[in-house]
């Protein structure tokens, strides 16, 4: 009987044992922790922290290097102090004029600290660090940033979903499309029909032929112009405009009547 009681306690140890174990580990496993890693602590100072919580993830450039320990309000400022504990074996890759902002991730929106790396020749940070606050670049951040200019980006989108109703209502936008295309094929129409009358004038002597004509033209009328031939003399001369002007019209036409008459009668005498 003692030899079985002796037994079952044994047992109850063991498992009393094994249990601790298997929570320890899920402890270290679940929080991202071991007895044989050093953690530094970081700082940064935000306006907002846009639902960040305490245990949220602390990325470098996309690796999980730690998680947020702490948020406390800042006595001096309106600021939020992010406490950042982060695994001192990624201490080398963070130099002064590294920069943190908050992102968001997954479907939930879960936010999270990404730091952004600086400058690898810059000396090293170290515990304690205050690292400077960039400007958000997520769409989320810059719209919680320009709250007071969030409004005119959705006027904007709404202007344009009421032009794109606008659009295809009676189907207007199919009408449009098809007037382009009609314009588009009557154009190319119009290209090949002058392409084909270029390539005929230039078939043989006909190119040359129309030169040649043009520049006849433009000779002639060069000498109209300066009142040479029969028909430069016409237009050029004056005498012949007044004697016309003068047998048509007016007064001296009646008189030239007059005469003709005149003579007419004394020649019947």
């Amino acid at each position: 009987m003692e030899s079985s009681n002796s037994t079952q306690v044994k047992v109850g140890i063991f498992l009393a044992i094994g249990i601790v174990i298997i929570l320890a580990s899920i402890f270290f496993i679940g929080g991202e922790k071991s007895v044989f890693k050093s953690y530094v602590n970081l700082h940064a100072h935000f306006d907002q922290v846009q639902g960040l919580a305490e245990g949220s993830v602390v990325s470098l450039s996309g690796v999980t290097i730690g998680n947020v320990q702490k948020i406390e309000f800042l006595s001096e400022k309106n600021a939020l102090d992010v406490v950042m504990r982060v695994d001192k074996d990624f201490l080398p890759r963070l130099r002064e004029g590294s920069q943190v902002e908050i992102r968001t991730q997954g479907a939930l929106g879960d936010k999270f600290v990404f730091i952004i790396p600086g400058d690898p020749r810059n000396p090293e940070i170290k515990d304690g660090t205050i690292l400077e606050v960039a400007k958000p670049t997520d769409l989320i951040g810059v719209i919680s940033e320009r709250g007071s200019e969030a409004g005119k980006l959705f006027d904007v989108i709404n202007e344009m979903h009421r032009a794109v109703k606008a659009m295809n209502d009676n189907n207007r936008l199919g009408k449009i499309m098809a007037n382009f295309e009609s314009t588009s094929a009557n154009l190319s129409k119009v290209s090949g029909d002058a392409s084909r009358v270029m390539g005929q004038l230039n078939e043989g002597n006909s190119g040359e032929k129309l030169k040649n004509t043009i520049n006849k033209l433009d000779a002639i009328i060069a000498k109209v112009d300066r009142g040479e031939g029969t028909l430069g003399a016409l237009i050029n001369d004056p005498s012949i405009h007044n004697q016309l002007k003068a047998l048509l019209g007016g007064t001296q036409r009646k008189n030239n009547v007059k005469s003709l008459l005149r003579t007419s009668i004394e020649k019947e005498d």
